[in-house]
């Protein structure tokens, strides 16, 4: 992500309304019939403590829910506006469970709320894991595949830098509308704006160490909210912005943990490496898990964000720091939420080491990078890097995703750059997220129009209409004609969907009798071709694979196209 000024604050008054809704969530009574929820929805009990003597953000609160089972599931609980406490959990079995709430206001650990809860069946998908089948996909829990693709939209909660200045419920919905699943937004860590105005910067979650900004926080309740509401996933990124000494936009002096602002830290450094300052941003982890955990739409929690651009910080000192944080969530979190860090990747390093140990940790679960630069603003290098840098990073056994990638000088009218940028580095095997901002940098910054969205839309329908189970893998290019057409494979045994790239000469032009060559055993095929841009059906043939394999003959197509080929059964 580059470099960018802040434009104002968030009005925050709808989105806390939204937040206090809470829909499909059940609260305790105090006595009477025990209330019931679904299997998997949220459960909240809100307490008070009238003789606390400390600070809210130090009150402790342990929750522990006993499940049908006799399994026991420990969480915590936060301070809301106004006042009290609240304690979130999201039941995996049906049946009876029971809890106690105990919390220490100042005073030791005592009994605050106790009862119990039904919980009943319910269609929802779950949590989102790593997939039993493939080790490179994602899956809920009914075991069908996730497949990311959506938008980095950093600072959604401030709708002067989204679309139509939508605010953030409304920006998910549409997000949902063009087809996209997954959303990543930044918990900034740079807490003062310069511009327009100075003042608080819009998403800072934790503005002193330790203390929580709960109007903030109300902000990402109703972005999860919205986001359940919905279909889509979210990654929260706990540390973002903030590390860039003597920059006003990603400004170190703005970091709550430095000294300029009366935190622990003189440089990032100190952050990243001393053992008593990584016990403090324990607490934000903490915090976040508390309040957002209980959702399944959290679908990742993301350490850091670009530690190599913003401070220039080295690999030997955020891996380590992102392996104790990493070990430090997973130890905490009953639910088993991923974790990923949106490191810029191997192209990009600032000491004679490099992310590679960080992919190969068993603490990171999902492998993340970035990719920008004027070497991929022409369509062709972009797929070329995409493909790439998927590959490079396959081996490490993991599901692979593209935090970030765009290009501000996109064309308006075709967007072909975040056409080829979503299908390349699909079907080479890795989830995608373009990012979108107001236009301020060519590398980037571009917004999601409705025009850029469909193609969203068109890819997320081609691949809904895909058989994923068992899973489809990125195979071998087969030859494509003419020169320099490429063509890109997900597939398995007996099928193969593909996405076809006409050559950089004449890219735009249209392309008649172009061809592809794909191995497959003999026997006879259905091969069905979709424009790729309008999601229309092109056509649709039988074959029968001959000793060279098969022959496909494309129909005429601009710039792309994509199609599916599946065996047939065979005929007595």
């Amino acid at each position: 992500m580059s470099p960018r000024p802040f434009l104002r604050l968030v009005p925050i008054a709808l989105l806390t309304l939204v937040a206090c809704a809470a829909p499909r969530t059940l609260s305790a009574p105090s006595q009477g019939a025990l209330p019931e929820v679904e299997r998997l929805a949220r459960f909240e009990v809100g307490f008070e403590l009238p003789e606390r003597t400390r600070h809210p953000d130090d009150v402790s609160i342990e929750a522990r829910f006993t499940a049908p089972s006799g399994e026991v599931v420990t969480v915590g609980g936060f301070a809301v506006v106004g006042g009290g406490f609240r304690v979130r959990f999201t039941p995996q079995e049906t049946g009876e469970y029971r809890y106690v709430i105990r919390a220490d206001g100042g005073s030791g650990l005592r009994e605050v709320s106790s009862g119990g809860f039904r919980v009943r069946r319910s269609d929802r998908r779950g949590f989102v894991r790593r997939g039993a089948g493939s080790a490179h996909q994602l899956a809920w829990e009914d075991g069908k595949p996730f497949l990311p693709l959506g938008e980095n939209r950093f600072n959604l909660y401030d709708p002067t830098w989204n679309y139509n200045q939508l605010s953030a419920p409304e920006y998910v919905a549409y997000m949902a509308s063009h087809g996209m699943n997954t959303l990543r937004i930044f918990i900034f860590t740079d807490c003062e704006r310069e511009e327009p105005q100075p003042g608080p910067q819009p998403g800072c979650l934790e503005p002193q160490v330790g203390r929580f900004d709960p109007e903030v926080a109300a902000q990402y309740d109703a972005i999860l909210e919205a986001a359940e509401k919905h279909g889509l996933y979210v990654i929260l990124t706990l540390f973002a912005v903030g590390f860039t000494p003597g920059e006003t936009w990603k400004s170190w002096e703005d970091n709550p943990y430095s000294t300029e602002r009366g935190g622990p830290a003189e440089t990032p450094i100190d952050f990243f490496e001393r053992p008593d300052i990584r016990v403090l941003a324990e607490r934000k982890l903490r915090y976040v898990l508390d309040r957002y955990g209980y959702s399944p739409h959290l679908l990742a929690v993301d350490l850091l964000n670009e530690p190599e651009w913003d401070g220039n910080n080295g690999e030997e000192f955020w891996i380590p720091w992102g392996e104790h944080m990493a070990e430090v969530w997973h130890a905490a979190d009953p639910y088993g939420h991923l974790v990923t860090l949106g490191s810029v990747g191997l192209h990009w390093n600032e000491s004679e080491g490099d992310e590679r140990p960080w992919y190969a940790s068993p603490h990171n679960d999902v492998l993340q990078w970035h990719l920008y630069g004027k070497e991929y603003y022409q369509v062709h290098a972009l797929a070329a890097e995409f493909t790439r840098k998927v590959a490079e990073s396959w081996g490490y056994g993991k599901p692979v995703l593209c935090g970030e990638f765009g290009y501000g000088l996109d064309d308006p009218q075709t967007f072909d750059h975040t056409h080829v940028g979503i299908w390349s580095a699909t079907f080479s095997g890795a989830g995608v997220l373009a990012h979108s901002a107001p236009p301020f940098t060519a590398d980037s910054d571009v917004l999601m129009t409705p025009k850029r969205g469909r193609h969203f839309r068109v890819l997320s329908d081609f691949l809904s209409r895909l058989s994923l189970s068992p899973p489809l893998h990125p195979q071998l290019a087969p030859l494509a004609t003419p020169e320099g057409t490429r063509a890109w494979v997900l597939g398995r045994s007996g099928y193969w969907a593909l996405w076809i790239l006409g050559a950089e000469k004449g890219y735009g032009s249209p392309v008649r009798d172009a061809t592809v060559r794909m191995g497959a055993p003999s026997g006879k095929y259905r091969v069905t071709w979709w424009n790729d841009v309008t999601g229309e059906q092109l056509a649709t043939e039988e074959l029968t694979a001959q000793q060279e394999g098969l022959v496909l003959r494309l129909p005429g197509f601009v710039r792309h196209v994509a199609g599916v080929v599946e065996a047939l059964p065979a005929v007595p």
